[in-house]
């Protein structure tokens, strides 16, 4: 470890120091490095890394309390909703206030590494959100749902799509899910990055769901169990931050599929997808985006085998951001299935 002490400033900047705390460079320059807040010490052989520190320090994600953790079904995986944890012991509503159903995601990087990653031209890949590792040929279809079939065996989820756009890991965990306000019991209807979908009779909207949906900000939903404690259904709106790398509604269309897939807050155990609609389409007058596909998870302690599961993502006119709505029912169930097209059919812009 490199010791600390005054060293010439890595920013560049004529006739100055910096101080390296043996950790970290600090925000004290001198011009006379002998003298000054701190004293000198001898430079050491290996000179710390020339990367100044950040303007403001990254904030790390905040856990919330067990007392407000919620009740989680699992979404279509775990003990609890992957992505969609269930209702609170007693069918409450919830609020605002109400505990994350799932840890989100932190991307807490130093700065050092930040720029050495720019540096190659890297982002953090979707592996990100499991702890793989990018490699360079020996992708596991697990992390990578558009590698290409192979003829022997394999351990991993599959993906019968050709698709050649991978995520990376700011699209996937760089949002800010949980809304800001919280939503009016009384309303009719849901509105998130844009969208407005109708309330069902029968499914919760409850903002505890919107933590494990790291893509997108402000995310929205309402929900009904399907297998209780393990499973449900969900309607969801909000918006997509171009900011993070999202070029083209039918590009953003598959990264949010993908990073669904990659999710175990969502669909732990994936096993596998299979497209059935992926089409240009109109929503309200705008421009859309639509990929429906079944998704598949190992998991011997369901029912069901996975959902039917919607992405539509459109130009709301934002320059900022998409528009995306998110829906699911499970795979087999006609009425469900049907209620999806239907929501769908319903989506409004504004």
């Amino acid at each position: 470890m490199t010791n600390a002490g005054w060293y010439p400033d890595p920013a560049g900047a004529p006739d100055t120091f910096r101080y390296w705390d043996g950790q970290a460079w600090s925000q004290m320059t001198t011009s006379q490095p002998s003298g000054g807040a701190a004293a000198a010490t001898p430079a050491p052989a290996t000179p710390p890394p020339a990367t100044p520190p950040p303007a403001t320090p990254p904030t790390p994600a905040t856990a919330l309390p067990p007392s407000q953790q919620p009740y989680q079904p699992q979404y279509q995986q775990q003990p609890q909703p992957t992505w969609n944890p269930t209702p609170p012991p007693g069918g409450g509503t919830g609020g605002i206030g109400g505990g994350s159903t799932g840890k989100t995601v932190g991307i807490v990087v130093a700065a050092v590494l930040v720029l050495a990653l720019l540096g190659v031209g890297g982002f953090f890949g979707i592996r990100a959100l499991s702890g793989d590792d990018d490699g360079d040929g020996g992708d596991k279809k697990a992390d990578d749902p558009t590698s290409q079939a192979t003829d022997g065996p394999t351990d991993g989820p599959t993906d019968e799509t050709s698709s050649t756009v991978r995520p990376s890991g700011i699209q996937c965990t760089g949002g800010k899910p949980e809304p800001t306000t919280a939503p009016d019991p009384k309303a009719t209807t849901l509105t998130g990055g844009g969208l407005t979908i109708p309330k069902l009779d029968g499914y919760t909207t409850d903002v505890r769901q919107s933590p494990a949906h790291t893509y997108a900000d402000g995310f929205i939903s309402q929900y009904v169990e399907v297998v209780p404690q393990k499973w449900i259904g969900l309607y969801g709106v909000g918006a997509i931050p171009r900011a993070n790398g999202f070029e083209g509604i039918d590009t953003t269309a598959e990264i949010i599929m993908q990073c669904l897939t990659t999710n175990d807050q969502i669909y732990k155990g994936f096993k596998d997808r299979k497209d059935l609609k992926n089409e240009e389409i109109t929503v309200d007058g705008k421009p859309a985006h639509r990929i429906t596909s079944e998704l598949r998870v190992d998991d011997s302690t369901l029912p069901i085998e996975g959902d039917v599961t919607t992405v539509v993502i459109v130009d709301t006119g934002d320059p900022a951001s998409y528009g995306v709505f998110v829906g699911v029912a499970p795979i087999g169930d006609t009425a469900r299935i049907a209620q999806e097209e239907q929501v769908i059919g319903e989506i409004s812009v504004g």
